[in-house]
């Protein structure tokens, strides 16, 4: 059955550099030298019998073999990778992704009581900024989702409004604001902030992630022009107040998407239903 298929390190050895366009890099990435990873490949062509890569002067191109062969090798690994990945995790724990800010203000906080309700059920935080899919991160259970509109399968969970918020202890208006402001490169454009904010005379300084703009209030710097759903813990808290005579507008909107092979789980469905009632109270 496995007669015809070449060694399995070779394959990983070509996947690397294939995927990294470098012997070097995919070295680095395998933890071997580069003659090691030039050896390997040789092997594979030689076992082939067809060129996998132009070897040029400070670089290594596939060729229309190698691409071929690359686009399997991808998909393989990464395929093994996740299932291994979901082999090898407790039965009782469940993957939840959201964004960086999301996980540190609102999510992180309010584990403790969902932990109280459910002490069987581990729930595990993947905090990143970039959007995780699950055909490619299987082992994704939840995502929670931040955006524009509310996509095919995905349950709207709330959307948010953006206010200016300060210190309570400190009733005298600031003329500094933080704002959020992402890098361009970003997928999701930024907010029109200036529109409402930009000719009220105020010294603005921006941030790439909202926790930072808010905790700039908190450190009595200026006011913060945050999310009500992120702001919210800080205000039942009493730290800030919302300064209610300063403009405020619509943002985007929290979705909430399950992985559709794990839909049914009950300890998946008992987070998605945990998360509802606490953005219901919002």
């Amino acid at each position: 059955m496995f007669s015809q298929l070449p060694s399995l390190n070779n394959l990983k050895a070509f996947a690397a550099a294939a995927h990294f366009n470098s012997f070097k890099v995919a070295a680095e990435a395998l933890n071997v030298t580069p003659t090691a990873i030039s050896h390997q490949i040789k092997h594979l062509e030689q076992f082939l019998n067809v060129r996998l890569f132009e070897r040029q002067v400070r670089q290594v191109v596939l060729t229309a073999e190698g691409e071929k062969l690359a686009a399997t090798t991808e998909r393989m690994f990464s395929e093994l990778n996740n299932t291994l990945t979901e082999l090898t995790r407790p039965a009782t724990q469940i993957t939840v992704s959201c964004c960086t800010s999301f996980a540190t203000l609102w999510l992180a906080p309010r584990l403790a009581d969902f932990q109280q309700r459910y002490p069987d059920i581990d729930v595990q935080i993947l905090a990143s900024d970039s959007l995780q899919d699950f055909s490619e991160a299987t082992q994704l259970d939840i995502a929670l989702r931040y955006g524009k509109g509310v996509n095919e399968g995905e349950i709207l969970l709330a959307t948010e409004t953006q206010s200016c918020y300060q210190l309570s202890t400190n009733p005298q208006p600031s003329g500094r604001l933080f704002v959020t402001h992402w890098r361009e490169s970003s997928a999701l454009g930024n907010l029109p902030w200036q529109q409402y904010v930009g000719g009220l005379g105020f010294t603005i300084k921006s941030f790439e992630q909202e926790q930072y703009t808010l905790q700039a209030a908190l450190a009595g710097q200026g006011m913060a022009l945050i999310s009500n759903v992120l702001a919210e813990s800080v205000v039942k808290q009493g730290w800030l107040a919302k300064q209610s005579h300063l403009p405020e507008f619509a943002g985007y909107n929290y979705c909430l998407r399950l992985n559709p092979k794990r839909e049914h789980n009950h300890r998946v469905r008992a987070f998605a239903h945990w998360l509802q009632q606490e953005f219901a109270a919002i």
